[in-house]
């Protein structure tokens, strides 16, 4: 009696292997599109803070006569005493606006950190920083804003891999390319933002 052998549909090996290569070239096709998404969006997002922290150093302005600047550089917010530089505005305006202080694409003072992060806010005897770097008076930091538009805040220059945001006394928010390896902290960059070029 004769029996029909029945075979069960399936992969051979050799095209499984055809079917993974495929699927792997296209992911290596589509992760470094899918990364300069993801830091587009965190660009937004840095942008945006600036111009919230703008928007609010105006509004300290209103109430006490003067921006929030000081003989301090850097980006210290709270120290556990006292509020220092842009910190002064979350007494003013409200501690929700502590999480602008952060750069999503910023890879020093993570939010959260136990150490320095923005969750510390308001804990006394805790240092709490924001990753934005705040131009002093020494820096050339103006105490009003007026007519000119000088810059009061900017990323850290390794945040973004072709430059960085820059806010300005008019509460306004850009852009601005630099090299890799340009120093925020130095004076002679601040006036450089200020004239709307970069420094070689």
């Amino acid at each position: 009696m004769g029996r029909n052998a029945t075979r069960r549909a399936g992969f051979s090996l050799t095209e499984l292997l055809v079917v993974s290569t495929v699927i792997s070239v296209l992911a290596g096709l589509s992760l470094p599109a899918l990364g300069r998404a993801r830091e587009k969006a965190r660009q937004s997002v840095c942008v945006g803070n600036l111009r919230q922290l703008g928007q609010a150093a105006l509004l300290y302005q209103d109430d006490h006569g003067r921006l929030p600047t000081s003989a301090f550089a850097g980006y210290l917010l709270w120290n556990g005493t006292d509020y220092l530089l842009y910190g002064r505005l979350v007494p003013s305006c409200g501690r929700a606006l502590a999480k602008s202080f952060y750069c999503p694409s910023a890879a020093v003072f993570p939010m959260n950190s136990p150490a320095t992060g923005l969750a510390n806010l308001g804990v006394p005897g805790r240092t709490t920083a924001g990753n934005y770097y705040a131009r002093s008076f020494a820096q050339g930091a103006p105490a009003l804003a007026d007519t000119r538009t000088q810059a009061l805040l900017a990323d850290l220059p390794d945040q973004h891999p072709t430059g960085l945001h820059v806010l300005y006394s008019d509460g306004g928010a850009r852009f601005v390319s630099v090299p890799a390896n340009w120093n925020i902290a130095a004076s002679n960059a601040w006036a450089a933002l200020d004239a709307g070029a970069v420094l070689p």
